[in-house]
């Protein structure tokens, strides 16, 4: 069987296929040596500071109580429910979660009392090869699905893309993103993103292409991008002290308009955010102050093992508004599943596909 699916001779065994093999081996060889890191991926080329520094991820306004039931540590399984009241964003008052994860899989769900849907599918193919699907359902009906390709390199990282694809109409639609960040020196990494996209087949597609780069040193990170229809993002991230993380985040924009093009030029329009993160013993303090005049704070505190209190506050000084949000966190584990975490090796301890 495996001689069937061999290339013919004539296409492996001549002068021409024997130079492309030695130049690639050679290239891979000279690659090798030069032993350059993974740089991870162009969507979180930033990570440092929008995900972990900047509130972002973390802001929410209201009252809200999180329930989780742990069933198992290897494979991963747990359920948990989430209640909130008085909140500004799209959460509804009551949400179900379930997650399972294994080194291999994993797979969460989500219902809401609104009737919202979501559902996460994840599988590790090889160590290096991921294919993660994303699916949600609105309350109002419409719905997006999404299918991630992600590989890691040893110095380089690859993804494919696709939001809503579809063939039913007689052709390609949806939207579709390819990216690929590479390591070019031990502290470099330099990459594109590529965008194409079609609502419908009776409109034209569209394409754009974005550039980004990304430095890292010991104890600072700086990052920037380049984004179509003239969009600049960059950040720096730098480590204070074992425990202080401080970042700045900066969104610049040259957009076209009507009222721009009549004064012969395009609107500026950007923001900038600054944030600093303290990690003490037991909890964790986040701060923040950008541009437009909002003076963010939250606060992470663990009371004991299985109760957290979370409290975020905001104060927007243009429009002399407030908001608050305060939240409880509980996660219950019996004693036979924190002893097995206990004796789990390091083998064992290979985090799902998340």
């Amino acid at each position: 069987m495996s001689d069937s699916l061999a290339l013919p001779s004539f296409l492996t065994d001549n002068s021409v296929a024997a130079a492309f093999k030695d130049a690639y081996t050679s290239f891979s060889e000279r690659r090798a040596a030069l032993g350059l890191p993974n740089p991870g991926t162009l969507d979180n080329i930033s990570r440092e500071v929008q995900k972990d520094v900047l509130l972002s991820n973390f802001m929410f306004t209201g009252l809200r109580a999180d329930l989780t039931k742990v069933f198992g540590m290897s494979p991963l399984f747990r359920v948990s429910h989430a209640f909130s009241m008085g909140g500004s964003g799209n959460m509804p008052p009551y949400n179900f979660s379930a997650m399972y994860g294994s080194p291999k899989v994993f797979m969460q769900g989500n219902l809401g009392s609104d009737g919202g849907l979501a559902a996460v599918g994840n599988y590790r193919w090889t160590p290096k090869f991921v294919t993660k699907t994303n699916t949600q359902i609105m309350p109002g009906g419409q719905g997006l699905m999404q299918l991630d390709n992600d590989y890691t390199g040893d110095d380089f990282s690859a993804s494919l893309k696709a939001f809503n694809p579809s063939y039913l109409e007689g052709g390609l639609t949806g939207i579709f993103v390819g990216s690929y960040l590479q390591s070019v020196t031990p502290n470099l990494a330099l990459g594109f993103e590529a965008i194409w996209q079609r609502q419908a087949m009776n409109s034209r597609p569209e394409s754009a292409l974005s550039y980004g780069a990304r430095y890292k040193t010991a104890d600072w990170i700086a990052s920037a991008q380049l984004q179509a229809q003239g969009v600049i993002t960059a950040s720096y991230w730098k480590k204070l002290s074992e425990r202080v993380e401080a970042g700045v985040d900066m969104n610049l924009q040259f957009a076209p308009n009507a009222a721009a093009a009549l004064m012969g030029g395009p609107s500026r329009d950007g923001t900038t955010a600054i944030g600093a993160k303290y990690d003490f013993r037991a909890s964790t303090f986040r701060a923040q102050v950008d541009s437009t005049g909002k003076v963010s704070c939250l606060l992470e505190k663990r009371i004991a093992m299985p109760i957290a209190l979370t409290f975020a506050g905001e104060i927007d000084q243009a429009k002399q508004t407030a908001k608050l949000g305060l939240a409880v966190s509980l996660e219950i584990a019996g004693e036979e599943l924190m002893e097995q975490q206990e004796k789990m090796s390091p083998e064992d301890m290979v985090p799902p596909p998340f």
